[in-house]
């Protein structure tokens, strides 16, 4: 009989030896293979509908310096306030006529500036009775530059055709003047009446050292206005106005108290700005 202590020692020993033929027949845990390589770190979770950051305001841009404000430009200097003089004391105005082709406008407005308010021209072609073809517009061009218009012809028997060479501006015409001068025809009524009946002012040309030799001193026109002629070198830049000088002379009925003269030619061939013009002086009422 197996003393107890042994049989003890003996199942322990068994119980231990089935043990190890059960691990042996299932075979030992498998060990989880080695990895590629250690796992990455990985990154914090994101918070689930987390609020942004807070956005981070853009630094402004430096603002764009303002231009300087521009250099005011001194204003065109105005032209200078034209001094018209006014009829002079005695009531006279300047008064210009020729025989000059004139085609510049400014040249009017310049006469306008130095005072003169009438423009007379010869309307004709020279040594004939037909319209000269600038007669218009010459006419045309003194009347915008404020000038008041007359016209006369060398030979006063083409009075008629004189006139009518001022064609739309005959109604303006200040006046006719019959020319009655050495060379030239005559004065009679039926011109003086033939002017009136185009709705014209007849006045005679003439002078005390031409009427009394040409008309035999005759009186029977002194009811005609009287342009005189009296003419001396006068000096343009002191020259005022003033158709009582020089002093009127008695001859064909005119230059009385009743019958004085309404114009006077004072200097024959002035250059008045490039251009050849006789100088005179006008009552300034008889103009209309």
């Amino acid at each position: 009989m197996i003393p107890k202590s042994l049989a003890f020692a003996f199942a322990a020993l068994l119980l231990l030896g089935l043990t190890g033929a059960s691990a042996a027949a299932t075979g030992p845990a498998p060990i989880a293979g080695p990895s590629a390589g250690p796992a990455p770190d990985a990154g914090p979770a994101p918070i689930a509908n987390a609020a942004p950051a807070a956005e981070v305001a853009p630094v402004p841009a430096p603002a764009t310096a303002p231009a300087p404000p521009a250099v005011p430009q001194p204003a065109a200097a105005p032209a200078p306030a034209v001094v018209v003089p006014q009829d002079a004391p005695n009531g006279s105005v300047k008064v210009l006529d020729t025989t000059a082709a004139i085609t510049d406008p400014a040249w009017f407005r310049q006469a306008y500036a130095e005072g003169f308010r009438l423009y007379v021209m010869h309307s004709t072609v020279w040594g004939t009775c037909t319209a000269w073809q600038q007669t218009q517009a010459q006419l045309k061009m003194a009347l915008d530059a404020g000038l008041k218009i007359a016209v006369y012809t060398r030979d006063a028997s083409c009075w008629e055709g004189g006139i009518k060479a001022a064609g739309p501006y005959i109604s303006q015409l200040q006046f006719f003047a019959l020319d009655v001068e050495p060379g030239g025809a005559p004065v009679t009524r039926a011109m003086v009446d033939g002017v009136r009946s185009l709705g014209v002012r007849p006045v005679i040309y003439s002078g005390s050292g031409m009427w009394p030799g040409l008309m035999n001193n005759s009186t029977a026109f002194s009811d005609v206005p009287l342009w005189d002629t009296d003419t001396s070198n006068i000096n343009y830049a002191s020259w005022t106005a003033n158709y009582l000088a020089p002093a009127p002379v008695q001859y064909g009925g005119w230059n009385t108290a009743g019958t004085m003269r309404v114009g006077v030619q004072q200097k024959f061939e002035h250059t008045l700005n490039g251009i050849n013009v006789d100088l005179n002086s006008f009552s300034a009422s008889f103009l209309k």
